[in-house]
């Protein structure tokens, strides 16, 4: 394998979150949290990440299928954390060099304070670099204890602290460096003696210091990192963190979002500069926005919509796998989905294609310039041609194609003039 190399933890079952998908799985800002996991690692320089499955395993397979850089370990028993790195052992027995290990379900996790990590192994030689934080409420987390000098002396699982180590508020949020193959030989001298009967990789860091090796936990993650969703709950509060994160990204970039705090937009999203997203519009899935458009408010873009620059979108409008060029306006209260729309059309409020038959979805074509009048449909599959017209309240049937410049009206529409042109 080509290092440096990750392991990430993502056998667990996830129990307090009442699922039966595994817990990894579980999507914040639209993605699996394991694939925040996986990036981060990824950025911060692993070139081959080994993921640890055990509790739906198929389901971990199957959401990674298509990153070429990701292996998997199976633990076939819950046997502590500890166990589970050692499932990876057949893969990387003949690596030597750094090595991550992480956790699948903390998606909060930066890139930079790892490649930092991964930086300072190196430079200290360390056989162990824990990355450590310092939080407000210690509740859950291992805690680090140091000697008077400072220096690392062992993590304690909270099940198994004393109320004075219980009352340290530097934790242990499973974020490691480790050199291979030095790690194997901690993990053979890791035993069950715990409240938990489980072999804790948390003992490994310990063992390494009394085998004369060098141990070091550097405090460079921010509490926001570290948050480990382990129920219902903490998505939420993860969401919450991740919404800032990107508004914050894309605030930076140019893009003008004038209530984050009612704005949902998904990790996935590309938007331009000098767009401006108004209050309580949702942005879910992969979608692409152009420079200078104006959207919202209570705008829902879906997957697969892309705006080219300059689109405008009024109040309640939804969009749905459909492109719209530069120029384009869709007032409130209209509806496209599966859409074609070329530049500088106008689609009037409450316009919709009606595009489900019930089986499947068909595509509608609108032409540049077209007007879509006020309370239109537009039966898929449909065009309408550049620069055609279709009145308020009209209903083009499907395969009705409307040439371009003509004006229909009615129900069923139907032209009143002769073609423009």
């Amino acid at each position: 394998m080509q290092g440096p190399v990750a392991i990430i933890l993502a056998a667990g079952h996830g129990k307090r979150m009442k699922s039966t998908k595994a817990k990894v799985l579980h999507e914040l800002c639209g993605r699996p949290m394991i694939r925040y996991v996986v990036e981060a690692v990824r950025a911060a320089g692993a070139r081959s990440i080994v993921v640890v499955v055990g509790y739906e395993a198929d389901q971990v397979r199957t959401a990674l299928a298509n990153e070429p850089d990701v292996v998997f370990a199976t633990q076939e028993k819950q046997l502590g954390t500890g166990d589970a790195v050692r499932a990876c052992k057949p893969l990387l027995d003949d690596y030597h060099g750094p090595a991550f290990v992480l956790v699948g379900d903390e998606p909060l996790l930066r890139p930079e304070p790892l490649a930092d990590l991964l930086i300072r192994q190196r430079q200290e030689d360390a056989a162990c670099l824990l990355g450590t934080s310092i939080v407000p409420d210690p509740t859950g987390f291992g805690r680090i204890l140091r000697d008077t000098a400072g220096h690392f002396l062992r993590i304690i699982e909270q099940r198994d602290c004393k109320p004075e180590e219980a009352a340290i508020r530097e934790v242990n949020p499973s974020c490691y460096v480790f050199e291979l193959p030095g790690l194997w030989e901690a993990l053979d001298k890791l035993n069950t003696q715990n409240a938990q009967g489980e072999y804790y990789l948390t003992d490994a860091p310990t063992i390494l210091q009394s085998l004369g090796r060098r141990v070091l936990a550097l405090p460079v993650l921010d509490p926001d990192d570290i948050l480990g969703v382990n129920a219902r709950q903490h998505l939420a509060e993860a969401h919450i963190i991740m919404q800032a994160r990107i508004a914050e990204r894309l605030m930076s970039d140019g893009v003008s979002i004038v209530d984050p705090r009612t704005t949902y937009i998904d990790g996935r999203a590309e938007i331009g500069q000098d767009t401006v997203i108004l209050p309580f519009t949702a942005i879910t899935g992969p979608v692409r926005i152009g420079r200078g458009c104006r959207v919202g408010p209570f705008t829902h873009l879906r997957e697969g919509t892309v705006l080219a620059d300059g689109v405008e979108l009024g109040a309640f409008v939804e969009l749905k796998e459909s492109s719209l060029e530069s120029g384009t306006t869709v007032r409130h209260l209209a509806y496209l989905g599966n859409a074609l729309v070329g530049p500088n059309a106008n689609i009037g409020a409450g316009a919709i294609t009606a595009n489900f038959d019930g089986v499947r979805k068909y595509p509608t074509e609108i032409g540049a310039g077209a007007f879509i009048g006020t309370g239109a449909v537009l039966v898929a599959p449909v065009k309408v041609g550049e620069g055609a017209i279709v009145g308020a309240g009209a209903v083009v049937t499907k395969k009705n194609d409307v040439p371009p410049g003509e004006t229909v009206v009615g129900v069923p529409a139907r032209p009143i003039r002769e073609r423009r042109g």
